[in-house]
């Protein structure tokens, strides 16, 4: 069981919606199967999460562009010596799969469920507090008391049209992720800077510490520096403080 605890920064937008949408595709997954009402609210949950930040901008395209570039990279590289050419092939095959899936997929991304009257009453209520009780949403109520295979049948079907997003997602994460090598680091009295080049496509960063030394780590920058914080987390409720001892950790900068 690993004992490490990896905190991460999105340097860009783009970044930032793949972690975000990685992480509601992840919710989505856990509590969909699984029987109970409260499995089914939560799954729902991260269902319309989902379709919201969908509406917010051309995901498909953005997508699309990602892949693509993605490829051209690692097109670039078949030539370098020592490369694992079987593992390069494996992850370009996925790569090009997903972008012609993309392709083929017609209109907005989540769109359906954007106009699906039944998910679109419970979305319409989820921005209020407790909005989605019983007495809030009885249609909603009457669905949580199905069976849980009826229950876990209509979530799937709601969710196929999420799929080819999901494993491009997926796949683009891991390959941000595992970029670059991570590099020891230590931050005097709990504080790091570096800066960063601007000409280089740095996507995220990583920090990896020990967790049994009960710290987390607060990142903050943008495309020509960072900085990192290792704060004490209080059990009590306290305000955190920053560490003062020399703090050893992993730093990955992802510049894929």
């Amino acid at each position: 069981m690993s004992t490490q605890i990896t905190f991460e920064h999105p340097v860009n937008e783009r970044t930032r919606l793949l972690l975000r949408l990685s992480h509601l595709f992840r919710q989505l997954d856990f509590f969909l199967p699984q029987e109970s009402a409260w499995h089914s609210r939560a799954a729902m949950t991260a269902l319309l999460d989902i379709a919201s930040l969908l509406s917010r901008t051309d995901i498909k395209s953005e997508m699309i562009k990602e892949l693509e570039r993605h490829m051209g990279k690692l097109n670039r590289i078949q030539q370098t010596p020592g490369v694992d050419m079987q593992r390069l092939g494996q992850i370009l095959d996925g790569l090009e799969k997903n972008l012609v899936q993309l392709h083929r997929s017609e209109g907005q991304l989540g769109l359906g469920l954007r106009e699906h009257e039944f998910l679109k009453s419970i979305m319409q209520r989820s921005s209020i507090p407790g909005g989605n009780c019983a007495f809030d949403l009885p249609q909603y109520h009457f669905w949580l008391k199905q069976a849980p295979e009826v229950r876990i049948r209509q979530l799937q079907q709601w969710t196929t049209g999420l799929k080819t997003l999901e494993h491009a997602v997926s796949l683009l994460v891991n390959l941000i992720r595992n970029s670059t090598t991570p590099a020891n680091e230590t931050a005097p009295q709990g504080f790091f800077q570096r800066s960063l080049d601007p000409q280089s496509p740095v996507q995220l960063i990583r920090v990896t510490v020990e967790q049994d030394l009960g710290l987390f780590a607060e990142i903050s920058g943008g495309k020509h520096r960072f900085t990192v914080r290792f704060l004490q987390f209080k059990n009590d409720g306290q305000r955190p403080g920053q560490a003062s001892e020399d703090i050893p950790f992993l730093l990955t900068t992802c510049v894929f």
